[in-house]
């Protein structure tokens, strides 16, 4: 029997669903509930530090393939709003959510909010994140 994931509407099988808070949701959608959410988590963005202090700092091309698209998408397009990249890559938000927590850790990218919207911007834009408070 066909159910509908109660987060992202895809169709599943029954046997293929899980119970995640009284809902029904597919397999991508409980893997991303498990999935750190955070990328201003200063706990790991300190462990990051260390690592780069150690190691040096990570290459776009040091990336795995995706990270390293939507970092090149990013920085070609200067800012880029999150929908504009879930719809250019076909994405889940969860995924591309896994994908900024690697690239904020690593310093590639960051967000910055920008006429009352936010954005995708490369590390290294311009524009402070209280450009708009007064």
């Amino acid at each position: 029997m066909k159910l509908k994931c109660e987060k992202c509407g895809a169709e599943v099988e029954d046997g293929d669903s899980y119970v995640l808070k009284d809902e029904r949701v597919c397999e991508d959608c409980y893997i991303d509930s498990a999935m750190p959410q955070h990328p201003c988590d200063p706990v790991a963005q300190s462990s990051t530090d260390k690592f780069l202090e150690t190691f040096g700092e990570v290459k776009p091309e040091e990336l795995l393939e995706d990270q390293r698209k939507v970092y090149e998408f990013i920085k070609e397009m200067g800012k880029v709003t999150s929908m504009e990249i879930l719809q250019k890559f076909g994405m889940r938000q969860g995924e591309l959510t896994q994908i900024f927590i690697v690239l904020r850790r690593f310093k590639l990218a960051k967000g910055a909010k920008i006429d009352d919207e936010i954005y995708c911007v490369p590390w290294d834009y311009g524009i402070s994140e209280d450009h708009n408070k007064e």
